[in-house]
């Protein structure tokens, strides 16, 4: 359940952090203390790749904000402990995201290669431009202008994001302030399509014991969820991890979200398309149950992001290019 969740390294660490490591059969300590090195390895190679985009864009006037597990590791955080890094995301001033592009297709990045559909979609409708890769590297590197799709039903205030994001020791780089990091990571899990939804709902939950003490806390949590207009997924995500995970959240604040609840009738499907979300199964293919429960947040992910006409001729053009592939 551990590997199918991605979180082999986490336990790994976590066992290492209670000192139960060794309590482990032998077999089990192998395969984690393996995995433990495969995160910390992810983790060196996006520190390196970190560093070459910070000399790439010496002379780009915009900050660089790292962004989920990125941000994690460089600003040091809990959720970092055995988090596998599979690409580096980042986020700059939308008004030099081009001269971005720019300066580091000239320093050997390259972008992806998309059709025309898909370019234009990046480009007009999404909060990031096409993927870009280092040939020699090869760690994906998503450039984003905003936290949500442009189309979305929810519209994050990117100047907000950037202009309350915290240092760190490196000049260039910031990370997203705490009640901003904790809602970026909470609506990408809750209104996205997420391949490792359990691990992400751990990351909330440890950026959530961590920044819980700091004072303002949870008063600038609730805030900044109604100035970013995630207040519906700011609920169903405390909700799942004060019901999955046992994540301590105080109770003027559980009090204040329940007034973003779905209608009441819908509450119980939405709890159960959630379980069924986040239980790991054994098996390489999922039950008839969870295969029903991730189809319909699939297509509610997809109502989500843009608007109806919208998404009809997106869907509708995904299908037929789906179909003349198949020929």
């Amino acid at each position: 359940q551990a590997r199918q969740s991605g979180l082999q390294a986490a336990l790994a660490a976590r066992l290492e952090a209670s000192g139960l490591f060794a309590a482990a059969p032998f077999k089990v300590r192998s395969q984690l203390r393996a995995a433990l090195i495969a995160a910390e390895s992810t983790q060196t190679a996006v520190r390196f790749e970190i560093d070459r985009i910070v000399r790439a864009l010496k002379g780009v006037d915009t900050p660089i904000v790292l962004l989920k597990g990125s941000a994690y590791v460089m600003a040091g955080l809990p959720a970092a402990r055995g988090r596998f890094i599979g690409d580096l995301d980042l986020m700059v001033v939308r008004e030099r995201i081009d001269a971005v592009e720019q300066t580091l297709l000239a320093h050997g990045w390259a972008t992806a290669e998309l059709d025309d559909y898909d370019q234009h979609f990046y480009r007009a409708w999404s909060h990031e431009i096409p993927p870009m890769q280092h040939p020699e590297r090869e760690t994906p590197v998503d450039i984003h202008h905003s936290i949500a799709q442009l189309t979305s039903r929810v519209h994050p205030d990117a100047v907000q994001l950037l202009a309350s994001a915290v240092p760190l020791a490196e000049p260039r780089l910031f990370v997203l302030a705490p009640a901003d990091m904790v809602l970026h990571s909470c609506v990408h899990l809750i209104n996205d399509e997420v391949g490792l939804p359990l691990r992400d709902l751990f990351d909330l939950h440890d950026l959530m014991q961590h920044f819980g003490g700091n004072a303002g806390f949870w008063t600038q949590l609730v805030e900044r969820a109604r100035l970013h207009g995630f207040e519906r997924p700011l609920y169903h995500m405390l909700r799942q991890a004060r019901r999955l995970l046992g994540t301590p959240i105080p109770q003027d604040v559980v009090r204040a979200v329940d007034a973003w609840a779905p209608p009441y009738l819908l509450l119980p499907l939405m709890d159960w398309l959630w379980l069924r979300r986040f239980t790991p199964e054994p098996g390489i293919r999922p039950s008839r149950r969870t295969a029903l429960a991730n189809w319909l947040l699939y297509l509610r992910a997809h109502w989500l992001r843009m608007p109806p006409l919208m998404l009809a001729r997106h869907l509708s053009f995904k299908a037929w290019r789906m179909a003349r592939q198949g020929n």
